[in-house]
């Protein structure tokens, strides 16, 4: 297969065109320019795909939980059906060497790890950091890295500061690492005799943005490929706050008892590493920062 390659054709982000403030451009498909031919070919490893459990290699498919409004991981196309962005790539690559077809399937993220875990999702694959309460409850693959990474309206005209943003109106997606990471702010903000942060949450990045650029909130916080396509695609309306910081392994979440599936994923991952794919979609989408050597089941991580 062809991976398609990112392309610069218009799309408007749904929740920030809905709310009038502002068109996004993103790496969308089948617009002027767009050159699958140029994209990594993937073909199917027999060896690899004899790692595959029997039942879900009959099946010859993977049901993927996704909550596609995180451009540029994961995102809709102008059809409102089709699933981009780079973790699509990477994931259907791994699949692809598999020998197995990618049935993508829009989910709220904080519902898709209990999907996979209830078997309603064969993986689930999200921009999901990995961490030790995560792979209590389901076995996690490795494949990318990324840190977190604050903005602000440009200016920084409320002057917020990541590690003193006591009293300050912060703007977060519900159910992410992020979301604990303010919670935790804020605890040491009223530990310390100051004023909490007052957190707003957001069922997707998008709105959480959005907050920021109307001046609702002050600040908000994402993964740093997340934060940059916002910087990028609002002009000068943002920009960072501090450095990245606490960067960990994103990982595809897979049920815990499917032992041999979370085996046979790293080994595609790994495989796509060693023939250039990995890289060439890295470079496609401009986050060669995020690379990482080796795909694991279960890495150990740094809390």
């Amino acid at each position: 297969m062809a991976l398609r390659k990112p392309d610069s054709g218009p799309f408007a982000l749904g929740a920030l065109a809905a709310a009038g403030i502002l068109a996004l451009t993103a790496c969308g498909n089948g617009g002027e320019g767009a050159d699958d031919s140029a994209a990594p070919e993937v073909s199917a490893d027999e060896e690899l795909a004899a790692l595959v459990p029997d039942e879900i290699r009959e099946a010859g498919s993977v049901s993927i939980g996704v909550e596609a409004e995180y451009p540029p991981g994961e995102y809709l196309d102008e059809d409102g059906e089709t699933v981009l962005g780079f973790n699509v790539d990477l994931v259907t690559a791994a699949l692809t060497k598999l020998d197995l077809e990618a049935e993508w399937v829009p989910a709220n993220f904080d519902a898709i790890i209990i999907g996979v875990d209830s078997g309603q999702y064969t993986l689930g694959a999200s921009s999901f950091t990995i961490n030790e309460e995560r792979m209590e409850t389901v076995n996690m693959v490795s494949y990318f890295s990324s840190g977190t990474q604050w903005f602000s309206l440009a200016g920084n005209p409320e002057d917020i500061d990541p590690d003193n943003a006591c009293g300050q109106r912060v703007a977060v997606q519900t159910g992410t690492t992020h979301d604990a990471d303010v919670e935790a702010r804020s605890e040491a903000c009223v530990e310390a005799g100051e004023d909490a942060i007052t957190i707003e949450k957001f069922p997707n990045q998008q709105l959480a943005t959005t907050s920021v650029i109307s001046g609702v909130n002050d600040a908000s916080l994402a993964d740093l490929p997340t934060s940059l396509f916002a910087l990028q695609e609002t002009g000068d309306q943002l920009e960072f706050i501090g450095e990245q910081y606490d960067a960990a392994p994103y990982g595809v979440v897979v049920n815990q008892d499917d032992n041999e599936l979370a085996d046979a994923l790293a080994a595609a991952f790994n495989a796509i590493m060693e023939d250039g794919t990995y890289d060439a979609v890295l470079e496609e989408w401009g986050i060669e920062t995020g690379a990482i050597d080796t795909s694991e089941v279960n890495p150990s991580v740094e809390e």
